[in-house]
């Protein structure tokens, strides 16, 4: 209120300086400071729906934790003088952008925020603050658009119930030429050449020594010997991290792995699957709050996430 308290005291002056000094001087000043004000409000009033708001769509893959770029473009639609502008954006936390609509079509303004949790992180624009010269009036323009960003899950430790030995590969699993699946369940002789991080107990050595370089079987096929993991429709983001970091364990010891979440899953058994399930968790919507669980997990689900990183193995039956 600092700006209306300075009018007031220029109008006082203004008044004793036309009645005790100079009438004409002091009227010319009173209908200066009067006019600006009126003249600043209008032209307030008439540009305020002559321009346009766009939060720009985000587009890739960022890791958890890194700072994301977005943008805005504001854009004049016929006649628009707006000296004050304040863009409002919600991303975690609330962010505020400033910039002028005076002698330029359009201008653009780039803000950023932290990538906070795994999964489609949100940026909300919802209002847009016009203000006029000389501060007396300060609008709002709703403007509700939003747009996501892709986050990957965290690679963490899994830190849940103890994983069974049921769900393991077993030790006596053959590895002799020819015993991998090929999609459809028939057998075949479905290799490629060994890349770190692949498990050892997929290494066919008897093929290896053939060929003189370390062969992995290709069975990620075979379905039925996979641990199913399901993440519930009230997990929160953190479920998203717990389940790839239980999937990233089985696979390193040889397991196949299929994680569903909202009638979607995606399986892995090698690291090369194993990036692309990850990265089809960072486009998953998880939910903001704990909401009570509408849905139920699969018949064959092994462990579940739910809530805000409750993890529950379930018994086979």
């Amino acid at each position: 209120m600092t700006h209306i308290s300075g009018y007031i005291q220029a109008a006082i002056f203004a008044l004793i300086f036309m009645l005790f000094i100079n009438g004409e001087i002091g009227s010319v000043l009173l209908y200066v400071l009067v006019g600006a004000n009126v003249l600043s409000i209008a032209v307030l009033l008439l540009s305020k729906r002559r321009f346009s708001a766009t939060l720009h769509s985000l587009s890739g893959i960022v890791e958890n934790g890194k700072n994301v770029e977005f943008e805005v473009t504001l854009k004049k639609n016929g006649f628009c003088f707006i000296p004050f502008v304040e863009i409002c954006i919600e991303a975690q936390n609330p962010i505020h952008l400033r910039t002028s609509l005076l002698f330029r079509k359009s201008v653009t303004v780039t803000g950023q925020f932290r990538a906070s949790h795994s999964g489609l992180n949100v940026v909300k624009m919802n209002r847009v603050y016009v203000s006029d010269f000389m501060g007396d009036l300060r609008l709002s323009v709703l403007t509700d658009q939003t747009a996501q960003m892709a986050v990957l899950p965290k690679i963490i430790e899994y830190d849940g119930p103890e994983v069974p030995p049921n769900m393991l590969p077993s030790e006596e699993e053959e590895t002799e030429e020819g015993v991998s699946v090929r999609q459809g369940g028939m057998p075949g002789y479905e290799h490629r050449e060994y890349v770190p991080g692949d498990s050892p107990r997929r290494v066919n050595y008897k093929l290896s020594a053939k060929k003189g370089k370390l062969m992995v079987r290709m069975d990620e096929s075979n379905g039925s010997a996979s641990t199913n993991l399901y993440i519930s429709e009230n997990a929160l983001p953190v479920c998203c991290d717990k389940a790839f970091a239980l999937a990233s364990r089985l696979v390193i010891h040889g397991g196949t792995v299929k994680i569903t979440h909202k009638n979607d899953s995606r399986t892995a058994s090698t690291p090369e699957t194993l990036d692309r399930m990850r990265e089809w968790l960072a486009f998953r919507e998880f939910a903001e709050t704990v909401l009570p669980e509408t849905g139920s997990p699969p018949e064959d689900t092994a462990v579940v996430f739910s809530g805000d990183g409750n993890i529950t193995a379930v018994p086979a039956h």
